[in-house]
């Protein structure tokens, strides 16, 4: 028993002897040498390690490789590799990019199992050079080969299994060759994760060009589809100082590559943004503030947009637009609506009419490039305005080809009556603007029309009128130089402010000096005028001019120069019946309306008023007198 019990352990005492010192020292240097090799780098020869890594990095970009700085190797804190001064070019040198270091992180289980696979890759300070004339794209690579392969097949699917990763590139710089020029795009920071052919792909970039930094996002379900041909959901956003786009929908690439889908725009200013990429805006106006929603279908020579909602210069417009190019010149077609349309800003490029001096503006004219597009526009509006003028029920055209400029106004209600117009304007070989035009009015209340078009609140009635006129120059005052053409007016159960014939024919038998005030005074009813106007050269001669209302019949004729703004008109009224018909031997005042438009001095016949009166008949010479005495005889 005793031998028994001295066989067994001691209570509390440990079954397992303990470490001896040494022991545990050797295994705490081991540990420490195993963390340092882990935290430490591990340096290889650039020749080894590119080995390992260029058969994937070839595999899946198709291009060579170099490189001349040392490469590096870390297990912490993740597996990754560095190698510093790499390049990079396809077979055709389309493609080069020259980095100043590359940072690879490696995927941890091919790693244990003795592959170096890379996860993605991180450029610092790549140069690329792309020349787009040359294509720059290989058969060697994973994207290339899942393209080549037909759709629905297992080699699609094998394609689409090949295994990419993830691209960075930070503080870039890239350089885009074309027969037509080089452009460069700096401080390019970008990722794209692509993992493999067949998985979605993001492609996140920002970069500075042309004095703006844009941020572009890129989203594609299945790049391998995209690249076969085959539709696939997209989705791209761009924003910038300029313009700000969105994109959902569908893309396909291959032989006929379009997007079709919805797409939302803004800009603060378009033309400003398409000065950017080097395109000029075919139409007239600003185009500032601009927004637009709209079903979109988008190819390589064509832009159509359906559904369209538009906003611009305080604008807005429903309809469709398509854009297409034959060669190199842009054909645009666009059908558009408006409850309300604001024609300013279509006409604010035009020239001033006048200079500082009142008078037409001599300045020269700086016409536009207008050969290299065509423009098929139409408008229709529920009620439209130019400068004071307003419309309603608008059909406006606006008609760009060959060099020419087309305006119209098809038709339209305006103050009581219809008006229709039609100008065009084109360059001639010599480099001045020929310019012809045309309108015609309808039952137009004339006095609404003074009134919105030169504040003028004298005149009213039913009008009537039609106008042609050609001219050719360098300026608005060489314009109105040159101009011809033909006028016609007839204004019907109306008045004219500020004259009262009637009743000056009335007493100028009793007071005749006292006629010449009363006609000043009052207003005139007109049942009908008219006049025609023929125009050589800038001076306008009117023709055939009378009127008659009640008490009163008018026969009037003169010129007025255009280009000095100056009027001369003679005019005879005649006492007349009720209904306007002269009276035979009736009483006749005549009068003068002659300077500048601004400000015509009306002067009635002074020696005829003083001949009918017997206290001033002695202030004219003694024929004059004795030739009224027997008159009055």
């Amino acid at each position: 028993m005793r031998e028994v019990e001295a066989s067994k352990p001691a209570a509390g005492r440990s079954r397992f002897r303990r470490p001896s010192r040494r022991w545990l020292l050797a295994m705490g240097v081991a540990a420490a040498l195993a963390l340092g090799a882990a935290l430490a780098p591990w340096t290889f020869s650039t020749s080894a390690l590119l080995e390992e890594i260029s058969g994937q990095l070839s595999s899946s970009s198709g291009l060579y490789i170099a490189a001349k700085g040392r490469s590096t190797f870390s297990l912490l804190p993740r597996p990754h590799i560095t190698i510093d001064s790499i390049a990079f070019a396809d077979p055709a040198a389309a493609l080069t990019i020259e980095a100043e270091r590359l940072h690879g992180n490696v995927r941890l289980p091919p790693l244990l199992a003795g592959r170096l696979e890379l996860a993605d890759v991180e450029l610092i300070k790549p140069s690329i050079e792309i020349d787009l004339d040359r294509k720059p794209m290989t058969s060697a690579g994973a994207a290339v080969r899942a393209a080549a392969a037909r759709p629905s097949t297992p080699e699609a699917e094998k394609a689409d299994r090949a295994r990419l990763g993830g691209v960075s590139i930070v503080s870039g710089v890239a350089r885009l060759k074309t027969a037509g020029g080089e452009e460069t795009i700096q401080d390019i920071d970008a990722t794209l994760d692509w993992r493999t052919v067949g998985s979605p792909a993001t492609l996140d970039a920002a970069f500075s060009w042309r004095g703006e930094r844009p941020r572009a996002i890129l989203w594609v379900l299945k790049p391998g589809a995209l690249l076969r041909g085959e539709q696939t959901p997209v989705t791209a956003r761009l924003d910038s100082e300029s313009v700000r786009l969105e994109a959902e929908g569908f893309g396909q690439l291959g032989a006929k590559p379009r997007y079709t889908g919805r797409l939302s725009a803004s800009s603060p200013s378009l033309r400003h943004a398409l000065g950017l990429v080097n395109v000029s805006a075919p139409l007239p106006g600003p185009f500032e503030n601009v927004q637009l929603s709209a079903k979109a279908s988008v190819g390589l020579r064509d832009f159509q947009l359906s559904d369209l909602k538009l906003s611009a210069d305080d604008n807005e417009f429903e309809g469709s637009f398509a854009l297409r190019r034959e060669g190199d010149k842009p054909i645009v077609h666009a059908t558009l609506a408006s409850n309300f349309v604001s024609l300013k800003p279509i006409i604010v490029d035009l020239p001033p009419l006048a200079g500082a001096d009142g008078q037409w503006s001599r300045d020269g004219f700086s016409l536009p490039n207008i050969l290299d597009a065509d423009v098929d526009l139409r408008l229709s509006a529920t009620r439209a305005r130019i400068l004071r003028l307003n419309l309603e029920d608008a059909a406006l055209s606006l008609l760009l080809r060959g060099g020419r400029l087309e305006l119209a106004l098809a038709e339209a209600q305006a103050y009581k009556g219809t008006v229709k117009g039609r100008a065009t304007f084109a360059a001639n070989a010599a480099g001045a603007l020929e310019f012809h035009g045309g309108a015609q009015l309808s039952g137009v209340d004339a006095g609404a029309l003074a009134w919105d078009l030169a504040a003028r609140p004298d005149l009213g009635g039913a009008l009537d009128a039609s106008l042609a006129l050609d001219a050719t120059g360098d300026s608005v005052a060489q314009l109105m130089r040159d101009l011809d053409g033909r006028a016609s007016f007839t204004l019907t159960e109306g008045e004219v402010g500020g004259i009262d014939l009637e009743r000056a024919l009335r007493r100028v038998d009793k007071r005749p000096l006292s006629s010449a005030m009363d006609i000043r005074s009052g207003h005139s009813l007109v049942d009908r005028a008219s006049a025609t106007v023929k125009i050589v050269k800038g001076t306008a001669n009117i023709e055939d001019g009378q009127a008659h209302g009640p008490g009163f019949s008018l026969a009037f004729a003169g010129q007025t120069r255009i280009p000095d703004r100056s009027l001369a008109l003679k005019a005879q009224a005649s006492e007349a019946d009720a209904s306007g018909k002269p009276r035979e031997k009736g009483v006749q005042i005549g009068f003068d309306l002659s300077g500048p438009w601004d400000d015509p001095v009306f002067a009635p016949d002074a020696a005829a008023l003083i001949k009918r009166s017997g206290a001033a008949a002695p202030l004219l010479p003694r024929g004059d007198a004795e030739s009224g005495a027997a008159k009055e005889r």
